[in-house]
């Protein structure tokens, strides 16, 4: 076989391989196939058909040439035509007077207006099945195809074969990952909901029985215990949008102080309920930053509350809340605590879907959707904790807006 091909088809058959290798994208690998193999082999057009899997049809997957766009719309029957001869039988063809073959499909060319003088066509197959067939039409020096030509695209072939199973295999992984997502999405979507609905029936348990004892302040309790279960769903749907939902950041000259500001004041009386108190440091550095100042106030306020919870059983529990910059381009928010802190185990799951430390109280989404929105801002968010002893989240964003890739 090395007698036979040039190092010019060496080298082409290295680039195709190389092409193979760094993509994952069927349709970009096949063409750049193509577009090699007809350069290479110095012909007037050339085609990759492959078989429907539906209908056992012959597709024109990529074309090569003059008149490639009229003849990507043909759809051959099986069989049909020298190259449904050659994916039926598996058996490499040259058809060097295609006017003598009366296998040629003339539709073709009597659609395209191009005329078709020669053929070369050899069959694309993986181990267990037929893919479909590649040809080449019509040498520029005129010349008939011979051999040489014949071990060259056999070897072309067999290259696309593997691209076409490399984008196959890559194709179910990720269907398969897919389904295993929504698998896990559908069982942590479930189980919220079965707890917000056990907190609402119990709710309303109690209701009835104050509304039949005439006791105000039972009704006033499981009341208290529905509204409680509705905003925790809400906070689970605007959690499950986030999630879900590809979005930009709607960006604005912010002062970052006053965002810090605003949480901290959101969030003093529940603080205050449980015992904590919050300090928020000024910084009037970071008066011009260029962030989306719901999403970045989201975040925080998702930090602060938890950090919040982790200080419910601490005594003289506090909460730092502070900004800093930390170079020309970026800087940082701190949201530090003296609660119960976490395992290393526990740091490691904390970023994914529907992972709580909180129980039922917990929806699992709030620090995805934090580190979601972070991510989208061109930031990175780290924590630093120790059982016993307390934990920092540090947010790291750019001053400003990143820039379009």
């Amino acid at each position: 076989m090395s007698d036979l091909i040039n190092t010019a088809q060496l080298n082409a058959l290295y680039k195709i391989s190389h092409t193979i290798n760094s993509h994952l994208d069927l349709d970009k690998v096949l063409k750049a196939v193509m577009n090699v193999a007809t350069m290479v082999m110095k012909v007037e057009a050339s085609s990759l058909v492959l078989i429907d899997e539906e209908t056992g049809d012959l597709l024109f997957h990529v074309t090569e040439g003059e008149k490639a766009e009229i003849i990507k719309q043909i759809i051959m029957k099986s069989g049909q035509g020298i190259v449904g001869a050659v994916v039926q039988t598996q058996k490499p063809t040259i058809v060097n007077d295609v006017s003598k073959d009366p296998r040629f499909f003339k539709f073709a060319d009597k659609k395209s207006g191009f005329q078709t003088k020669s053929i070369l066509c050899v069959p694309m197959n993986s181990v267990n099945r037929n893919l479909g067939a590649i040809e080449v039409l019509n040498k520029l020096d005129e010349t008939d195809f011979n051999d040489q030509d014949l071990i060259f695209l056999e070897a072309i072939a067999n290259q696309a074969s593997v691209a076409i199973e490399n984008a196959k295999l890559h194709k179910s992984i990720v269907k398969n990952e897919r389904m295993a997502a929504i698998g896990q999405t559908v069982s942590g979507l479930v189980h919220c909901i079965k707890n917000v609905l056990n907190g609402i029936q119990g709710g309303s348990f109690i209701v009835d029985l104050g509304l039949k004892k005439e006791d105000s302040s039972k009704i006033q309790k499981g009341w208290d215990i529905v509204k409680k279960n509705n905003i925790f769903m809400q906070d689970l749907m605007l959690d499950m949008l986030s999630y879900s939902k590809e979005r930009k950041p709607e960006y604005a000259i912010t002062n970052i102080s006053e965002i810090n500001e605003s949480v901290c004041n959101l969030m003093e009386q529940k603080a205050k309920e449980k015992g904590v108190t919050i300090t928020c440091v000024e910084n009037l550095e970071l008066n011009e930053v260029e962030i989306d100042p719901n999403g970045i106030k989201r975040c925080i306020l998702n930090l602060v509350s938890n950090a919040v919870d982790a200080c419910e059983k601490v005594e003289n529990a506090q909460i730092n809340v502070s900004s800093e910059s930390i170079s020309s381009k970026y800087f940082k928010i701190d949201i530090s605590d003296n609660g119960t802190g976490m395992s290393p185990e526990v740091q490691k799951k904390l970023f994914q879907v529907f992972f709580s430390t909180k129980g039922s109280k917990g929806t699992g989404l709030g620090l995805v959707v934090t580190h979601k929105i972070i991510k989208e801002h061109g930031g990175n968010i780290k924590v630093n904790s120790k059982e016993g002893e307390g934990t920092t989240f540090t947010i790291i964003l750019p001053k400003k807006k990143k820039k379009e890739q």
